[in-house]
């Protein structure tokens, strides 16, 4: 996990993803929950520890998308959970796996659904062509395809 999430997910955001991405999260905010009582639990008082903060911080995040999670069955659209190949402007394509919030690391294929790239596809069907609104500039993508 390279990218830590920094903001919560707004409540009127979806998180569209595939039974499987469902069930990993339920089961991720479970131990969460189970690491931040413990970890807790375990601290002196006033004592500031940052394994429980980022756990903490995590959990905040995790709960907010699992309380919006929405399971989708269709095969070919954009979700938490598939990959996905792109075509840039440039002509380059790219295959990606859309993941939760926080944990994209684009070094092994992992794209944040909230990151500009990852929100842009977000619930798109191969051949749809979105703006990818980033940092490093405004971008036009095409969904070649989704697995």
């Amino acid at each position: 996990m390279t990218e830590l999430a920094t903001r919560r997910p707004s409540r009127e955001q979806r998180w569209p993803m595939t039974g499987e991405a469902w069930f990993t999260l339920v089961d991720e905010v479970g131990r969460l929950r189970a690491d931040v009582a413990s970890l807790t639990g375990e601290l002196a008082d006033g004592v500031v520890d940052l394994a429980v903060i980022k756990a903490a911080r995590r959990l905040d995040v995790l709960s907010a998308v699992l309380d919006a999670a929405e399971r989708i069955h269709e095969s070919e659209q954009a979700v938490i959970g598939r990959r996905v190949t792109v075509l840039e402007a440039e002509g380059e394509s790219d295959i990606y796996t859309l993941v939760f919030p926080g944990d994209g690391d684009p070094a092994q294929g992992w794209i944040s659904a909230d990151s500009p790239l990852g929100s842009a596809v977000l619930g798109c069907w191969p051949g749809a062509s979105v703006e990818v609104t980033a940092p490093a500039g405004r971008g036009l993508v095409t969904v070649l395809s989704v697995e």
